[in-house]
């Protein structure tokens, strides 16, 4: 049964994968992000000082934004092209249960982001070769969380569009992005405002979103800055905690949801 469970999950996240590699949307993603990475070459030519901060930057920034654009894309689309298709009928008709379907779709959707973040870490490190940036393990840190954060982001994504339109999982999965990179600024805001309203609703917004800056290692890579090993666990506990928080969240929602 477990085998049969396996198999079912992989056809799926196999087949989501195959869909968007071809997707001209996934593909021009991609290139343009590379193109980015490219034109910060130029950037950083043109800059008196500073240049190998510069293409550092644009590589982080770029791997930021394109990871929640390419999340938003997909995430918005993956449930509801099968209910327009009316393709999840014939899928859930099989033996194939509903959360065998949404963690298929999950894996398909970090395939095709580690596919896509792969593409983009290895230009954005062969052009720090090329300038002659020495590569740190701090680098590969930051790479490896950003990733992480892209995952993280593709099981949030799933919880929303297993309940909500597109348009609606699209603003609450850029909200929880944003707000989570500021959950730090928001703590310190909380503690020095006297409003017992405001106070409250902050601390509210900390406690209930997933810190992203507990995945950001950009400046430790720029700065060559050394990462305690306790960062490095508290970071590791809240990509894994938060994610497997969001998919069994999705599961629960997806399996209890009307589809016909």
């Amino acid at each position: 049964m477990n085998s049969i469970l396996f198999f079912q999950i992989w056809a799926l996240a196999l087949n989501v994968w195959r869909e968007s590699v071809r997707d001209k949307l996934v593909q021009i993603l991609a290139a343009s992000g590379i193109l980015l990475m490219l034109v910060s070459l130029v950037f950083g030519n043109m800059a008196i000082g500073g240049q190998n901060r510069i293409l550092q930057d644009m590589n982080f920034w770029v791997l930021g934004i394109w990871g929640l654009v390419a999340v938003l894309y997909m995430g918005s689309n993956i449930v509801k092209n099968e209910l327009q298709r009316k393709t999840i009928y014939l899928i859930l008709a099989r033996p194939v249960n509903r959360s065998a379907f949404l963690t298929g779709k999950f894996f398909g959707m970090a395939l095709v982001l580690t596919t896509t973040f792969c593409l983009l870490a290895l230009a954005g490190l062969t052009l720090m070769q090329l300038k002659g940036i020495v590569i740190t393990s701090k680098h590969l840190w930051a790479l490896v969380f950003i990733w992480g954060e892209w995952i993280l982001l593709a099981a949030i994504s799933l919880f929303f569009a297993s309940f909500t339109s597109p348009i609606l999982h699209n603003f609450f999965l850029v909200g929880i992005s944003f707000l989570g990179h500021w959950s730090n600024d928001l703590r310190i805001f909380s503690e020095n405002t006297k409003d017992l309203l405001i106070k409250g609703l902050l601390n509210a917004i900390y406690h209930i979103l997933p810190n992203l800056e507990a995945l950001n290692f950009r400046e430790a890579a720029l700065y060559n800055d050394v990462i305690a090993p306790s960062v490095l666990t508290q970071g590791a506990l809240v990509l894994i905690g938060w994610t497997l928080s969001a998919l069994i969240a999705a599961n629960i929602v997806f399996i209890r949801r009307r589809l016909l």
